[in-house]
């Protein structure tokens, strides 16, 4: 059987972090239960229509989905049980703010399925999250991880944030050092970016954000580190330790298919990329018993197989192991050589982009300047003859 990835859109949240531009709303209630309602009625169109996949990872994202209580966390995932083809084997994940689980949610959650947790720390400095808005402590997170140990959670990430306003080398290694302690699997790494439409972009001209180069000194320095304490680096933002790296994430990146469930919610599947509106109350309306006539689609697109293999570079090159010419070859019936060689050459004299015993990847330098060098590299529109 054909295997696929489900992503559910848990847009709510108990405040808007300054640097988010993720579409989730703030609620001091919880999740509705109509919005989980709607969903359960996506989760039923979907399943009827794929009988001929097996689901093997699930991602439960936000927003923050860990303001679901504990009915609502274990109706939902025995719903996706029950209408679609679930391998004992999946990888489930939920995605949690850890001022908002206790050992009564997280027990519950364990025992529906979930197997990976995902805990938005960001930082082990108190300083560091009042600056960029969010509202757990540090005592929120070594509660939330030692929480979830004791319910038998084997697969922990911690989301880690570099360059945030006034942040401090020291800062950062110090929550690095702690996630260390802690023993984590995996642990994400993220460089601020500044977002229109957040807070922090009406306040970008106040912020006092590290220079460029104090910026690239977090990143590396941590990255050693992280290698250092045996945190294998399997993608720009990645780390984890042998055995444990995001599987649904690699989906993505590998350009295989999902499907994205809620508004705002993005999808992959048989050969097009569509998207859902971001309206909640739309979202609603259309799963509903008299469904309004307004389409919630944001965007749908055929991808042309010329464009696909401008994506599938663009996707994984973000990878460590880079681009396999043979495997390319094998997908396209082209060789990657004779397409990209010339636009990468410049790239490898510098030392940005490396040789590797089956094709190219980026050296750690060149991940850091990814998003440049693919930019110029890359050609959605470019005529590849023969495809």
């Amino acid at each position: 059987m054909k295997k696929l990835g489900l992503y559910i859109h848990i847009p709510f949240c108990l405040s808007k972090c300054y640097y988010c531009d993720f579409y989730s709303v703030p609620v001091s209630t919880g999740v509705p239960d109509e919005y989980l309602a709607a969903v359960s009625r996506q989760i039923d169109e979907y399943g009827l229509q794929n009988s001929e996949y097996v689901v093997d990872t699930i991602f439960l994202g936000g927003g923050t989905p860990s303001l679901m209580n504990e009915k609502q966390i274990s109706s939902l995932l025995k719903h996706i049980y029950r209408r679609f083809n679930v391998s004992k084997q999946a990888e489930i994940t939920m995605e949690a703010n850890p001022g908002t689980v206790d050992k009564s949610k997280l027990k519950v959650a364990r025992k529906a399925g979930v197997n990976r947790l995902s805990l938005g720390a960001q930082s082990f400095c108190s300083k560091d999250l009042s600056a960029c808005g969010r509202v757990h402590s540090v005592n929120d997170n070594l509660r939330a991880v030692s929480d979830a140990r004791a319910q038998g959670y084997k697969n922990i990430n911690l989301d880690i944030m570099y360059g945030l306003p006034g942040q401090t080398m020291a800062e950062v290694i110090q929550s690095l050092g702690t996630a260390f302690k802690l023993g984590v699997e995996h642990i994400s790494f993220y460089g601020l970016k500044i977002e229109e439409g957040t807070p922090f972009y009406n306040m970008r001209d106040t912020l006092d954000l590290p220079n460029e180069d104090s910026e690239s000194e977090m990143y590396f320095v941590s990255r050693e580190l992280m290698l250092q304490n045996g945190y294998y680096q399997y993608e720009i933002s990645n780390f984890a330790k042998k055995d444990m790296f995001c599987r649904h994430n690699i989906k993505y990146w590998n350009g295989d298919e999902y499907l994205g469930i809620g508004p705002a919610a993005h999808s992959y599947f048989a050969g097009k990329r569509f998207s859902f509106k971001k309206d909640i109350k739309l979202y609603i309306d259309s799963f509903s018993d008299s469904p309004c006539q307004e389409s919630i689609i944001d965007e749908m697109i055929d991808i042309p197989q010329s464009a696909r293999v401008a994506e599938y570079v663009m996707l994984r090159m973000r990878l460590s192991d880079g681009i396999d010419c043979a495997k390319f070859f094998k997908l396209f019936g082209r060789d990657f050589d004779n397409i990209y060689y010339e636009k990468l050459k410049p790239y490898i004299n510098s030392g940005h982009v490396l040789r590797t015993s089956k094709g190219y990847a980026f050296s750690p330098q060149g991940m850091y300047v990814s998003n440049y060098i693919l930019s110029r590299v890359i050609d959605f529109d470019m005529n590849i003859p023969g495809i």
